[in-house]
């Protein structure tokens, strides 16, 4: 088993698991949510994972809140803070 940490060219930073052919990948900010949120509702498709100050790679605890994913994805694609 290989396990690494990397940054996307964005800043945010992920884990990276090799085991034979099965290679898994989890986002910090994703695992971070994982501490105050149900792992179900961080990895689903109904809700995303929002840094409150845009910086994605401030992967403190109150830095991180789910948003829904909707009303997030579309908040950035208007250049607002998700409410």
């Amino acid at each position: 088993m290989t396990v690494t940490v990397h940054q996307t060219g964005l800043g945010y930073e992920y884990v990276r698991c090799r085991v034979g052919d099965d290679d898994s990948t989890a986002y910090i900010h994703q695992l971070v949510a994982c501490l105050e949120n149900d792992p179900s509702d961080v990895f689903g498709d109904e809700f995303d994972v929002h840094h409150c100050n845009h910086i994605p790679w401030d992967n403190r605890p109150e830095n991180i809140v789910l948003e829904e994913a909707y009303n997030h994805r579309c908040a950035h694609l208007e250049g607002r803070s998700p409410a």
